[in-house]
């Protein structure tokens, strides 16, 4: 099995497939060894998982301090033929780390991904003002990046990663736990080519991306209230441009509730009627296992006796008589 990851080593995401890799079912991962291939950019691997490369890849989607992550929700809305099976979370904290013990006076550049970089900004500006901030592709890219320069080239440089990335690469701890917000955790996303849909569990999440019609005034409204009368409750809702032209937005939707559930098909084949677009992404466990509270009137026995009593009334129906055997 062949499994991509933003990366270099040692990324949030590299410790989101660990996990993930850990805690599935020995058949789902029948090699000893699985391959992980990092990636530069989550539309990189994804390219290569609908070539074929890869059987599966892991990205973020969701970070509780920062909110969506965009180069994943815009790959995923742009992307036919990919389905999400399954989701992990990871604690996040950060370290300030440098080549050498330096004081923390005479750093002149600090280097990071900008959500990390959005999420230690507070420690930042109240313990080294005066530095410049960089951007890297991933947090672990930053530190990577500063163990290759040699100790000239180091000086008054750090970066912000995780204790794992310090660790990996050999680096000097600054400072730990620099997070402004403690307790932050990131959510990520296991996905594969379209394929077979994980069963229920009755603690599953849906999601899907959604296109409003553009003419018509009070869409969105319509759509919530779809979901709300079908007692499908939104665990994450973001608007995102689509991009043919200004104005026009694409809403990414994670859903309390699997395809299975007559409640949450329901409401797809309603957003279905509605919206000239709706992109189902997958139905898949909650790593948080939690399960939602249905009402009475919306759970599936409710929406079969519906379906029953409508058939039967159906079939009390006189065909109209052919005009010819009149």
């Amino acid at each position: 099995m062949r499994y991509g990851f933003l990366g270099p080593e040692t990324t949030f995401t590299h410790q989101a497939l660990l996990q993930a890799l850990a805690e599935a079912p020995a058949q789902q991962v029948p090699d000893a060894d699985p391959v992980l291939r990092p990636y530069s950019s989550v539309a990189a691997a994804t390219a290569d998982l609908i070539a074929g490369d890869l059987e599966a890849l892991m990205a973020p989607i969701e970070n509780s301090v920062e909110g969506g992550v965009s180069g994943t929700l815009d790959v995923l809305a742009a992307t036919e033929a990919i389905t999400i099976v399954a989701e992990q979370t990871v604690p996040i904290t950060f370290v300030l780390a440098a080549r050498e013990d330096t004081a923390l006076a005479d750093l002149t550049i600090v280097s990071s991904h900008p959500h990390a970089q959005a999420q230690v900004q507070g420690w930042l500006r109240e313990h080294v003002p005066g530095a410049d901030i960089a951007a890297a592709s991933s947090t672990a890219a930053a530190a990577r990046d500063l163990a290759s320069l040699n100790p000239q080239q180091a000086r008054g440089r750090a970066a912000v990663c995780s204790p794992l990335a310090a660790q990996h690469y050999g680096l000097a701890v600054l400072a730990e736990g620099i997070e402004d917000h403690q307790g932050a955790v990131t959510r990520f996303v296991l996905v594969t080519r379209e394929g077979r849909i994980p069963a229920r569990t009755g603690a599953d999440k849906t999601t899907v991306v959604v296109q409003l019609p553009h003419n018509r005034s009070g869409a969105l409204l319509e759509a919530l209230e779809i979901l709300a009368s079908n007692g499908v409750n939104m665990s994450r809702i973001e608007s995102r441009p689509v991009g043919d032209f200004l104005g026009r937005y694409s809403f990414s939707i994670d859903l309390e509730g699997h395809l299975e559930d007559r409640r949450v098909a329901a409401a797809l084949r309603d957003l279905h009627r509605l919206c000239p677009v709706v992109h189902y992404l997958g139905s898949y466990p909650r790593v948080d296992g939690a399960r939602p509270t249905v009402r009475e009137d919306h759970v599936d026995d409710a929406y079969d006796a519906a379906r029953d009593w409508v058939e039967r009334l159906s079939g009390m129906i006189t065909p109209v008589a052919d005009p010819e055997e009149r």
